[in-house]
């Protein structure tokens, strides 16, 4: 690899580790998500369903009659889905929405939508971040972070030393030569 490879390397892997760490600024984002629910059988399955507004929800019918999934109150209605075929609705607005089926009434389920800024419930308040064990949510992973530390150094360390000083180490610490110091190397 010529000088010019060794700086595209590094330039790839400090750009890499910026990529990373940028990311890791903005915390995690959350993204709609589908739901499907089925209806076979004349009823909905599941027939409790969560998600979050903005979050979109197929209903899908392998029954050979027509069916709805319209909220009681009116919040939301697929309008008839036949046989073989599905229907969507992204959800705008939380609340707890039981639905039906216009067609047969007897069909009955329930739709949560949480609100999008929703925060998990907290799971271990006690030792949050405090000794051995899963890092909180939204904590820097320290694999991660000293994976990302190693590669920008080594990158940074072919970038300023050269490559020349870096296959004097691989040949020192493996006892394995690169092609360019064995005989007939070019």
């Amino acid at each position: 690899m010529g000088e010019l490879g060794v700086r595209r390397v590094s330039g790839a892997a400090a750009g890499g580790a910026l990529l990373v760490i940028a990311a890791s600024a903005f915390g995690p984002v959350a993204l709609a998500a589908d739901q499907a629910v089925d209806i076979t059988g004349f009823s909905f399955s599941p027939s409790s369903v969560t998600v979050v507004v903005g979050d979109t929800v197929t209903w899908t019918n392998a029954d050979a009659q027509s069916h709805t999934a319209t909220a009681d109150g009116g919040a939301f209605d697929t309008g008839t889905i036949g046989g073989n075929a599905s229907r969507s609705v992204t959800l705008t607005t939380a609340g707890t929405f039981a639905y039906h089926c216009t067609i047969h009434p007897a069909m009955t389920a329930t739709l949560v939508v949480t609100p999008a800024t929703a925060a998990p419930p907290a799971t271990d308040t006690e030792n949050a971040g405090a000794g051995p064990g899963p890092s909180p949510a939204g904590a820097p992973d320290a694999i991660g972070w000293l994976a990302l530390a190693s590669l920008a150094g080594l990158a940074l360390g072919i970038r300023r030393f050269g490559r020349r000083a870096t296959e004097r180490t691989i040949r020192d610490r493996l006892g394995v030569a690169p092609a360019r110091f064995r005989a007939g190397g070019a």
